[in-house]
């Protein structure tokens, strides 16, 4: 049996890194925290929570509205195939919405809940090399009701 892909393990399904900030739902040291350079959260819920809210802060706090700039952040070229990995989900995106979407797509993700649903479910393809299952689209459901 394959091992699941990390994110999965740490119910943070979008790879978020660990930060002197701590999200709710986030386990620490003290409560199982084993992974170094990622999040840890109690629930998948919790960690679509706060890949949803932090999508967010990019358009509220850094003015990112295109896709490719928003991808561009997550996953810094410094580290990934940023054109690759914005391309991936730009499709997956056209899909999900039934709407052509591209990396030079304008996406409001902080009113509009259908976009940021597609948005991650989306990347949770790129992280986690599946798309989500029933129970995952059920905690991002969740996690969106949330915000």
């Amino acid at each position: 049996m394959t091992q699941q892909p990390r994110g999965l393990r740490n119910n943070n399904p979008l790879n978020i890194r660990r930060t002197q900030s701590r999200w709710l739902g986030e386990v620490d040291g003290l409560n199982g925290q084993r992974d170094t350079a990622f999040c840890q959260f109690s629930s998948l819920v919790y960690g679509y929570r706060a890949a949803g809210k932090l999508l967010q802060t990019y358009q509220v706090k850094h003015k990112l509205y295109v896709l490719d700039q928003i991808i561009g952040r997550w996953a810094p070229p410094c580290e990934n195939n940023t054109r690759a990995y914005a391309d991936r989900v730009a499709k997956q995106m056209t899909k999900e919405l039934g709407t052509p979407i591209s990396v030079a797509s304008l996406l409001d993700v902080t009113k509009d809940k259908e976009t940021l649903r597609a948005l991650i479910v989306s990347m949770h393809l790129v992280e986690n090399g599946q798309l989500p299952s029933a129970v995952e689209r059920d905690a991002i459901n969740q996690a969106i009701a949330m915000l």
